[in-house]
C-alpha cells in the first residue's frame, strides 16, 4: 500500500464516515472506543500518517509520560527528574496516569498515529504487543523506566543489588533477628520478591536469622495489624528490613505506639530512599528515582537507534534508624 494513503481511504477501510475518521485523529475522546480502535487499525494497515491538526512550534519538544502519579512517592521523584532534564529546552510535557487504569497505556496508539509527540517515557508499566507495534511502525522514540522489555531502551534499578547491600550491613554487626516486611500487592510483588531473595541469599545465617518473611497487601485494611503481630512475636525481632519507605513509616508508627525504641531496640532499614525517608532520617537503600527520570530523557534525546539497557546500582544510606 502506498505511503500516501488518504483519510478517505482510512475511513473506507474502517467502514466509517470521513467525518468520524477525522474526529478520531483530532478529538478521539468524543469517538466510541471500539470505533477509535477500528480506525487506528485501519491507519496502521494503510501506513497512514495523520496531518498535524494542531499547529505548534516545532522547536518545542513534546514528550508524553505514562506513569503512576499518586500511588508511590518514587513515581513523583522520577517525574521530577524528567522535568529537571527538560528545563534547558523549550518543551511541553503530557502526563498520563496509569495507576487507576493500566489500560490507559493504549492511548499511546492515538499519539503515535497523530504524530503529536516527539517521544514517550513509560514508567513501570507493561507494553502490550499492539502498542509496541504502533511505536515501531510510526517511528516514535520511547524509553522505559523500571520495565525490563528488551524491545526498547530502558533504565533499570537493580533490586538484587540493594538486597545484598542490606545483608552485608547486618552481616557486619552483632547477631540480628530480622523481620522482613514486603508488599505483595500486584504492582510491587515482583520487585519485593527480588529484594527478599537477594537479601536472603547474602545473609550470613551463622550469626543472623530471619524471624519472619511477612508479605502484606498494602491495599487491604488489615496489613498494619499483621506487622504489629510480628513485632510482638517471641523472640522479638531486633531489626526490620522494610521493602519500601511507606512500610518503614508504618513500622515507625507501630514502634512508637508499642513503646519500642528505634534504633536502640529495633534497627530499621527501608528500600527506596524517597524524600520522606530523608526527612524522617531513615536508613534506606537509595534507588535513584530522580536520576532514572533524568537519564531516560537523556537517552530519549540522544536519538540513538541502538537499544540500550542501563542499570542504576542502589546504595545504602546510613541515617538514624540503624545502629
Amino acid at each position: 500500500m502506498s505511503k500516501d494513503a488518504t483519510l478517505n481511504q482510512v475511513a473506507a477501510y474502517a467502514g466509517v464516515s470521513i467525518a468520524t475518521a477525522s474526529r478520531c485523529f483530532s478529538h478521539p475522546e468524543v469517538v466510541k472506543k471500539e470505533t477509535v480502535e477500528k480506525i487506528l487499525a485501519a491507519a496502521l494497515a494503510l501506513n497512514y500518517k495523520a496531518p498535524r491538526v494542531l499547529e505548534r512550534d516545532r522547536s518545542v519538544l513534546r514528550i508524553a509520560v505514562f506513569t503512576s502519579m499518586y500511588s508511590h512517592q518514587g513515581d513523583l521523584e522520577r517525574l521530577r527528574g524528567i522535568i529537571n532534564a527538560l528545563r534547558a529546552v523549550p518543551h511541553e510535557l503530557l502526563l498520563f496516569d496509569v495507576s487507576e487504569n493500566p489500560a490507559s497505556i493504549e492511548h499511546v496508539k492515538k499519539l503515535a498515529v497523530t504524530k503529536r509527540i516527539d517521544g514517550i517515557v513509560i514508567v513501570a508499566a507493561d507494553i502490550p504487543d499492539d502498542v509496541a507495534d504502533y511505536l515501531y511502525r510510526f517511528n516514535i522514540p520511547a524509553v522505559l523506566i523500571d520495565s525490563d522489555d528488551d524491545r526498547f531502551t530502558r533504565v533499570m534499578s537493580s533490586d538484587s543489588t540493594g538486597g545484598i547491600a542490606v545483608a552485608q550491613y547486618f552481616n557486619a554487626r552483632t547477631e540480628q533477628r530480622i523481620l522482613f516486611v514486603g508488599d505483595r500487592s500486584q504492582k510491587s510483588q515482583r520487585s519485593t520478591a527480588l529484594r527478599l531473595k537477594s537479601f536472603r541469599d547474602a545473609l550470613d545465617r551463622t550469626k543472623n536469622s530471619i524471624t519472619a518473611e511477612l508479605q502484606v497487601d498494602v491495599t487491604l485494611s488489615d496489613y498494619v495489624s499483621k506487622i504489629q503481630d510480628e513485632l510482638l512475636r517471641n523472640p522479638q525481632p531486633n531489626a526490620v528490613f522494610a521493602a519500601s519507605d511507606e512500610l518503614a513509616l508504618d513500622v515507625i508508627k507501630l514502634c512508637a505506639n508499642l513503646g519500642l525504641k528505634i534504633p536502640e531496640q529495633i534497627s530499621l532499614i527501608s528500600y527506596g530512599d524517597t524524600d520522606v525517608a530523608a526527612k524522617m532520617e531513615i536508613t534506606a537503600v537509595r534507588r535513584h528515582f530522580e536520576a532514572s527520570g533524568r537519564r531516560a530523557i537523556e537517552l530519549l534525546r540522544s536519538n540513538s537507534e541502538e537499544l540500550k539497557r542501563e542499570e542504576l546500582s542502589p546504595e545504602l544510606v546510613i541515617r538514624n534508624t540503624a545502629l
